[in-house]
């Protein structure tokens, strides 16, 4: 059994997209890791990101599990196919620990200049897929801003996440599931200081993978078991 530092648990293709950063027994921290099933495109079934009490891993746990042999797909170098070991929770990471975990973005999050009509530096061309060594951040950001907006025709309502690293200026969809719930009392919420996983998706069917805001993490959900 493997120890990981859950980072992200949010929506994907139906299921759900897991992914951490590997923790050794000694308390060292080591690289990304993504349990996928055979077909890494698609997401976790719920069942797998369950624990044994029943409740599924949430961001901060640290969870034991099964993960084997490596399965890369394009950019996404972390996949790792999952074991059939049901999750056990271990212990949870807490604020202050945080630092330890985040990675450097000097120059941004993978290539820039590639925006939707609503977002901002929010897509990669598939063409420049193979040139990527990853597809997970988890960076540091401050005044970062949170809100909805009503879909197109019969779409459902979206969520997006804008924010700044160094001085470049991003804005993303948001699918985390604990962020979009916050998101249903208030249209906006301006947050000081908040560590963002965020996560480069495989490629839609237009020609381009995603950036995706997939866990939001403030000193306040640190401090709660959600």
């Amino acid at each position: 059994m493997q120890r990981m530092v859950v980072l992200a648990n949010s929506r994907k293709c139906g299921g759900y997209c897991l992914a951490g950063k590997a923790l050794d027994l000694a308390g060292r921290v080591g690289g990304w890791v993504r349990p996928v099933t055979g077909c890494a495109a698609d997401g976790l079934p719920r069942q797998r990101t369950l624990c044994s009490d029943g409740r599924q891993a949430a961001v901060l746990d640290v969870v034991s599990l099964e993960w084997g042999r490596s399965e890369p797909h394009l950019h996404q170098r972390e996949n790792c196919l999952i074991g059939p070991a049901v999750l056990e929770r271990c212990g949870r990471v807490l604020w202050d620990d945080l630092s330890l975990l985040a990675d450097r973005a000097p120059t941004g999050l993978w290539i820039n200049g590639h925006s939707t009509h609503g977002g901002l530096n929010d897509r990669v061309p598939v063409p420049a897929l193979s040139g990527l060594h990853g597809s997970l951040y988890l960076v540091a950001v401050h005044e970062l801003v949170l809100y909805s907006r009503p879909g197109h025709g019969n779409q459902q309502m979206t969520f997006r996440a804008d924010f700044c690293i160094g001085q470049q200026r991003y804005n993303l969809a948001l699918t985390d599931t604990v962020a979009t719930f916050w998101l249903q009392t208030v249209q906006r919420l301006e947050l000081a200081d908040a560590y963002l996983c965020v996560s480069l998706a495989v490629p839609f069917r237009d020609g381009f993978a995603y950036k995706l805001a997939t866990a939001v993490i403030t000193k306040g959900r640190a401090g709660s078991v959600v």
